[in-house]
């Protein structure tokens, strides 16, 4: 499925069927629990594999994956995109976190107990230049040391790689998901992260090809807001 088919189609049963509820925090949105779906590497409809990451970045800030009625585009889009390449950047505010920071320096504990900044990117393709057939792949965002407390804690959870068949597929598990203002940018986030391995490991697997994202979330919702903008998109 396209990411702009799936973005609609989540938007559409939420919508329709999702539960009015309100947070721990206040917020009110309307949510749908239980959601799955396979979405294409964005790179299928432009030939995929002679496309780099520097010229994805390209593409995206030249607006060629811009999506009609989604509010965040061109070069606020690549910015957020772009930003696995920056991982010691924090955006302040209340966040204590950003996905590039817990996905390449997450703050842990190695097994002589010495504090570590781990690069999970780094860990998931040394498992898998390692063997192909790897489950072990995985890199979690969740720290507790740093989250049991927090208001503010990352909505993706676990991202894993598999290679089957010369093909990685990155499956993923959001907590939570905006579905109107932030499904769209971080499936392509997450597709950055899937290019820029198969770019690591192309050596060893020369015809290796990024397939796409299993993405499965909890919680995935249109806040109260936001209802008449999506509406309008599914119309």
């Amino acid at each position: 499925m396209k990411l702009e088919d799936a973005w609609k189609k989540f938007l559409k049963k939420i919508i329709e069927t999702g539960e009015e509820h309100e947070k721990d925090d206040g917020d009110v949105l309307v949510e749908s629990l239980i959601n799955h779906c396979f979405i294409d590497s964005p790179l299928k409809q432009f030939g995929g594999q002679n496309i780099t990451s520097k010229m994805f970045i390209s593409m995206i800030r030249k607006g060629v994956f811009n999506i009609n009625g989604y509010p965040i585009k061109d070069l606020a889009l690549a910015e957020y995109v772009e930003s696995l390449d920056d991982p010691y950047m924090i955006d302040g505010g209340d966040f204590v976190y950003t996905y590039p920071q817990r996905l390449c320096c997450y703050h842990t504990i190695d097994r002589f107990d010495e504090e570590i900044d781990a690069n999970q990117l780094e860990i998931m393709e040394y498992r898998l230049l390692e063997h192909a057939g790897s489950n072990r792949a995985v890199a979690t965002l969740y720290n507790c040391g740093l989250d049991a407390t927090e208001q503010h804690i990352p909505c993706l959870q676990v991202v894993q790689a598999t290679i089957r068949n010369n093909k990685l597929i990155l499956h993923i598990f959001f907590r939570s998901n905006d579905a109107y203002s932030a499904f769209p940018s971080n499936i392509l986030f997450i597709s950055y992260v899937g290019i820029k391995l198969v770019e690591a490991l192309k050596e060893e697997y020369p015809t290796l090809e990024f397939y796409g994202i299993n993405y499965n979330s909890s919680s995935l919702h249109i806040y109260e807001g936001d209802m008449e903008a999506a509406k309008k998109v599914i119309k």
